[in-house]
């Protein structure tokens, strides 16, 4: 949405920026729509002073002497012009005059172009030196150039070191004036020694010190007295006392031309009328008004006010309530309540504008006194305001920062400020880049230029905090194959997940970037969780038995490997799979990322069908080979079930084993069988595959 909040003028004296007047310690307040006194500690005949867009005080000025807003002397601000090497007292002022000069418009405020926070400070001064017991005055002709900082000293301002009573130019006669340029600049205007008109372009590059000259139809009078433009810029007028100079100026190209005298017939003062077809002019013959639009000659001054003889009307000025405020200095009593004099209705000619007393108020500086007047503060041109202040809502969703972005980003000077707690905004860290990232709720505001016309701009962003937390949690990883399941819990929102899924809730059974779109009150936000899915588990089967009697058999161990895997088996392989025919415990491990795979196989290498030998012969005589009589079984050879008997060959039973490691020892009873032919029966059992075998035959005992 756009709030309206400036007024699109071209006339600078409308702007907040002059709201308040000061000189010779005293001023007039407009900031409440009617002139209120305004007060200063120090008594300058001639000042200058400048507000912000608010109608704020700033600070005033003498030109050699800075007062900030508390009427203290600004941080560096003691003799500007001078180095500062007088005393920071008022000894050496002049007691009426003050330290810059009893000149006309001796001093001038400018805004830098392209800032919004530091003013230049131009000043040809009239230096007051002691002499002995008394003061001396020194006229120089310099023109000086100064530049204050506002965002210095909490807000109170700094003279800047580095800028501080630069010589711009010499053979100036005062008699300054500054308008708005065409281009984002100003013209500062001013009256040479050698009589012509001077204009010096201000810049954000700066004040170039070559200015346009104009020379012109000199006055009959050498004597200079007040210098004006009018509000639309195009027409100058300068005081002569005995005559009053009217010139067209182009604020374009900074030149005067066109000029016309006419008798002015002691006026020493001069303002133009807000519509800039009437000149004012004042002296110690009252007012009188001149209509620009008669060009007839001898050109016919209507006077608007008589006066007495110990009385004169001085100087003019528009205000920000759109009145032409004038001072009636006079040293007789005009009763209680009544100083100064006004005129209503600047834009009417004749009578009807309407000049009278003020009534009812104390407006010292509007009163002078008889033989000292003091002039009214330059007015302080202002760029052109945006017609509108841009504001906006903008969600700081779920305590993700937003970036801010003013209408234009490609102007200059762009200062943020913030308001998170009460009235106050303060300046932001990186507030000069054209956008601002955001991190917490708060009133945030930019203000900047644009050119082309040169336009000053502020836009406000009302951050609102959306304080659900959003956050998918730091990847995750499934080591199994299983989907990992997602969840987000933000009461009353709305999902989006990348399968186009809207509950709260979400399994990611695919590797790579998952995300959610989150919305709630006007307000969407997405964060995402890198997942990544891969079976890792290893299956190496059960434990496996080979045969004995298949020469050459083995059996074939394969990992499970996902993209990206590396393996190690027991045997120190690290190929997708091996060969296994040793009998043994046989593992492999895995790793992919985090995860680790692992599982093991026995293999056992065994006789399935055991192979069986007799002997035909035996001798047992204790010499430990061939003592016993038993079959000869393979060492590996399971055996089930196993019964040998063994006979004479009279068939008698000598001898009967359960078990195949325990033979027949060639006794009977204790005694030595003799010698012979013996029988013998055998039955068992034997093998993984527990082969029953059926034997008989005879062997011989031999000794």
């Amino acid at each position: 949405m756009h709030i309206a909040v400036f007024k699109l003028i071209a006339q600078s004296y409308l702007r907040p920026e002059n709201n308040i007047w000061l000189t010779n310690g005293e001023g007039i307040d407009f900031n409440s729509g009617s002139p209120q006194p305004a007060l200063s500690s120090w008594q300058r005949a001639n000042c200058a002073s400048v507000s912000d867009t608010q109608g704020n005080l700033l600070f005033y000025t003498d030109g050699n002497i800075v007062w900030n807003r508390n009427n203290d002397v600004m941080q560096h601000g003691w003799e500007i012009n001078d180095n500062g090497n007088m005393a920071p007292n008022t000894s050496y002022l002049d007691p009426v005059f003050g330290s810059s000069s009893y000149n006309f418009d001796g001093v001038v405020i400018v805004p830098v172009p392209g800032s919004s926070h530091k003013y230049y400070i131009f000043a040809c001064p009239f230096l007051w030196t002691q002499n002995g017991p008394g003061y001396t005055g020194t006229w120089t002709g310099h023109l000086f150039s100064t530049i204050v900082d506002m965002e210095l000293n909490n807000g109170l301002g700094d003279v800047d070191i580095n800028h501080r009573g630069l010589l711009l130019a010499d053979s100036m006669a005062g008699n300054l004036h500054a308008v708005v340029g065409e281009d984002c600049n100003f013209w500062l205007l001013g009256y040479g020694a050698n009589g012509s008109y001077k204009a010096f372009n201000i810049t954000s590059e700066g004040a170039d010190p070559v200015p346009i000259v104009s020379t012109l139809t000199p006055p009959l009078s050498p004597y200079l007295n007040e210098f004006t433009l009018s509000p639309d810029r195009r027409k100058a007028a300068m005081a002569y006392g005995s005559e009053v100079q009217i010139t067209d100026f182009d604020p374009v190209t900074g030149l005067f031309s066109n000029d016309v005298l006419i008798g002015g017939q002691q006026s020493y003062y001069v303002a133009f009328s807000s519509n800039s077809q009437l000149v004012y002019l004042s002296g110690l013959v009252g007012l009188r008004q001149y209509d620009l639009n008669d060009l007839t000659i001898p050109f016919t001054l209507l006077t608007i006010n008589n006066i007495t003889a110990y009385e004169y009307d001085g100087p003019l000025r528009l205000a920000p309530d759109g009145v032409l405020y004038l001072s009636h200095v006079t040293s007789l009593p005009i009763g209680p309540g009544m100083v100064g004099a006004h005129i209503q209705q600047p834009d009417v000619f004749g009578v009807g504008c309407q000049m009278g007393l003020i009534q009812n108020i104390s407006l010292p500086l509007l009163e002078g006194n008889w033989g000292v007047d003091y002039a009214f503060p330059n007015e302080v041109p202002v760029l052109t305001y945006d017609t509108t202040s841009t504001v906006r809502e903008v969600p700081l969703c779920f305590n993700q920062p937003v970036r801010l972005y003013p209408d234009d980003t490609l102007g200059t000077d762009y200062h943020w400020m913030v308001n998170t707690v009460g009235p106050t905004y303060v300046r932001k860290a990186d507030d000069e880049a054209s956008t601002l990232l955001a991190t917490s709720p708060g009133t945030y505001a930019v203000q900047y230029f644009s050119s082309n016309p040169c336009t000053f701009h502020q836009d406000t962003f009302i951050v609102k905090g959306i304080s659900y937390s959003l956050y998918l949690g730091p990847d995750q990883m499934s080591c199994d194959g299983t989907p990992v399941p997602l969840e987000v819990g933000v009461p009353g929102a709305t999902y989006l997940w990348p399968d186009g899924s809207t509950a709260s809730q979400y399994l990611a059974d695919t590797s790579g970037n998952h995300w959610v779109a989150v919305s709630k009150d006007g307000c969407t936000a997405s964060d995402s969780i890198g997942i990544l899915v891969i079976n890792i588990q290893q299956d190496l089967k059960n434990d496996t038995t080979l045969c004995y009697e298949d020469a050459g058999s083995f059996i074939t161990l394969t990992a499970n490997l996902s993209p990206g895997a590396t393996v190690l088996w027991s045997t120190g392989s690290t190929a997708p799979a091996i060969q296994a025919s040793d009998s043994g415990l046989y593992w492999v491990q895995v790793n992919n990322k985090e995860c680790v795979g692992t599982d093991s196989v026995y293999l056992h290498r065994q006789y399935c069908d055991c192979p069986l030998m007799f002997p035909t012969a035996f001798t047992p005589n204790g010499d430990g080979v061939n003592d016993q009589f038993k079959p000869a079984l393979a060492p590996a050879c399971a055996v089930a079930e196993f019964k040998m008997q063994v006979y004479n060959r009279w068939g008698q039973l000598l001898f009967v084993s359960y078990r195949a490691d325990e033979g027949w020892d060639g006794t009977y009873n204790g005694r030595a069988a003799d010698l012979g032919t013996y029988y013998y029966q055998l039955q068992m059992k034997t093998g993984i595959r527990e082969r029953e075998t059926t034997k008989q035959g005879d062997f011989v005992l031999i000794r």
